[in-house]
């Protein structure tokens, strides 16, 4: 085993102790093989390693690396259309690793089509208490995205039904099709009256960023939610550390009556037209804490 190119370790088996490693330090690692006759194998793909002192992270309420090799992680897996969510490694995607070998991988395999992933018991808990919580995760576009202007493709989303199962109000993350920036999306989802985020206001809202979606690369997304049924709720999220929308003053969740109905937050693929077709993006470190995650 080398660390950044310097031979660190021989073992005899398949693991090994490292010491002398420091925090905030970035490290890379790579093996081969040496069998009985002496032969060597090429060396590994990189993994890159950061070690971070846990008693600075913020409160974490729920992560999901995936590193199980499968989606048991999460609360429910819900497919429509042509599409897939399923955990594979990023060596068999092509694509470098982030943290661990497994990644889960969403797509849209054919003209129409969506799938999205839930965790409902620490959204919903955190909403019903009225506290302020963060959803973050890391994203991999391989290539970039486009569809016209009747299509769409969408990656997250948080949500809220009412005892009967009706959806209101729902924000997304949706993809501008033509230069791959960001569009923060509100939807009243069915639920009566169709008001608007803000008072006053009815109907859909779309707020607009500039910065595009890198693409072949880890991009690190956090939204932060204050959960409220009235008009004085906030959702504010960040791009590799930039702020691409803050909205305050705003409705995030259905007005619970008797605290019936839940909440939910989900990683998606959900889309039409795209191309290329299939598409698919890949997901890495899901959290839900009570503060900021470390970035980078």
């Amino acid at each position: 085993m080398y660390r950044d190119g310097t031979l660190a370790a021989s073992p005899s088996g398949t693991s090994v102790p490292i010491t002398g490693l420091s925090t905030g330090v970035p490290y890379s690692f790579t093996v081969s093989a040496l069998d009985a006759a002496g032969n060597v194998s090429a060396l590994s793909a990189p993994l890159s390693v950061t070690l971070r002192v846990l008693s600075a992270l913020p409160q974490i309420q729920w992560s999901a690396g995936m590193e199980t090799g499968d989606l048991s992680e999460w609360s429910e897996k819900v497919n429509s259309g042509s599409a897939d969510s399923v955990a594979v490694t990023a060596a068999s995607a092509g694509i470098p690793p982030k943290t661990g070998n497994w990644v889960m991988r969403q797509s849209v395999t054919g003209s129409s089509g969506g799938t999205r992933m839930h965790r409902y018991p620490e959204a919903d808990a955190l909403s019903r208490a009225g506290t302020t919580f963060y959803w973050s995760w890391w994203d991999y576009y391989p290539t970039r995205i486009s569809f016209g202007s009747s299509d769409m493709f969408m990656p997250w989303q948080v949500a809220s039904d009412d005892a009967a199962g009706v959806g209101q109000p729902l924000w997304g993350l949706y993809f501008n099709g033509s230069n791959s920036t960001l569009i923060l999306g509100w939807n009243p989802a069915g639920g009566a009256p169709a008001e608007g985020p803000h008072a006053g206001e009815s109907g859909k809202k779309a707020y607009t960023s500039v910065v595009p979606v890198p693409v072949a690369q880890w991009v690190f997304f956090e939204v932060m939610i204050k959960p409220a049924g009235d008009f004085t709720g906030a959702i504010k999220i960040w791009m590799n550390g930039q702020v691409i929308f803050d909205q305050s003053l705003v409705k995030t969740r259905f007005p619970y009556v008797g605290l019936a109905g839940y909440m939910y937050a989900t990683q998606n693929a959900y889309g039409s037209g795209l191309t290329p077709t299939p598409y698919s993006h890949y997901v890495d470190d899901v959290t839900i804490s009570l503060g900021r995650m470390p970035y980078p």
